[in-house]
């Protein structure tokens, strides 16, 4: 099952109110409960930040296949999970007939293809590969971004200095952590979005087990964290790409009112 978590996000910045969708790390596996929860949630914006495909290798998408770049990916040969074929794009097929799409890369889109890039722009999903857009929602004029697994930290400070509603999707919470709020030339953000952690696979006690890119007992694996660069959300998706079960840890998919 999928846990609808909800956060309230004030703003003096926020004209009219808005909702937010917060969804990531679907890893091409069942979607139709989201769907469902999004249909019923009725969100202005939905932001997908990460790891909704599966794109390892040049040419192919099975998560067994992949190329062993890092020791623990031997593991995955092993313990890896099956997806739905096209799952991730099934998803963004239904998504966008919902409301306005868009959707920055995580480290398991590393190798997007280009006929992923035409069949996105076919459905009318905002692929924001370190880039930017600015679109109007219920009078407030949003800039959102997105800084891809393959970063360009050198845009993404010069995104942060742009004036108006600025709403960054970044999927790894390491990012965040060892660059964002460590460059002292990188102002504020009015919300930052992650994913990536899955809310430490493993939790006890409101502890988390692990997550790629912190290791064991990782700080930054779900809910909102209050920085010295605007408020964060983490968001423990949607999915697994193992066979190990999560454990006090639900599959989460988040909604956030923005609202003066």
């Amino acid at each position: 099952m999928v846990k609808l978590t909800q956060y309230d996000v004030r703003n003096d910045k926020i004209k009219e109110p808005l909702t937010i969708a917060h969804v990531s790390d679907l890893h091409e596996q069942e979607y139709e409960e989201v769907i469902q929860w999004l249909v019923s949630c009725k969100p202005d914006l939905i932001l997908c930040t990460g790891d909704m495909l599966e794109r390892h290798n040049k040419g192919t998408r099975k998560l067994s296949k992949r190329t062993i770049e890092k020791p623990h990916h031997i593991l995955y040969r092993f313990l890896a999970r099956d997806g739905l074929k096209e799952g991730g794009m099934l998803f963004f097929q239904r998504c966008r007939q919902i409301a306005p799409t868009y959707y920055s890369l995580g480290n398991h889109e590393k190798y997007l293809r280009y006929e992923d890039r035409l069949m996105l722009k076919q459905f009318d999903i905002t692929l924001l590969d370190n880039t930017q857009e600015e679109i109007m929602i219920n009078g407030n004029s949003l800039l959102i971004a997105g800084l891809s697994t393959k970063a360009d930290f050198a845009w993404c400070r010069r995104f942060s200095h742009e004036s108006g509603i600025k709403i960054l999707m970044v999927h790894h919470p390491e990012y965040v952590i060892e660059h964002l709020l460590q460059d002292p030339e990188v102002a504020d953000f009015d919300l930052i979005c992650s994913g990536h952690a899955h809310g430490g696979q493993l939790r006890w006690n409101g502890k988390a087990l692990f997550a790629p890119g912190q290791g064991l007992f990782p700080k930054y694996t779900h809910g909102l964290v209050m920085t010295s660069k605007g408020e964060w959300i983490i968001s423990a998706g949607l999915s697994n790409t193992v066979k190990i079960p999560r454990f006090h840890n639900p599959k989460e998919l988040v909604l956030i009112h923005l609202h003066r």
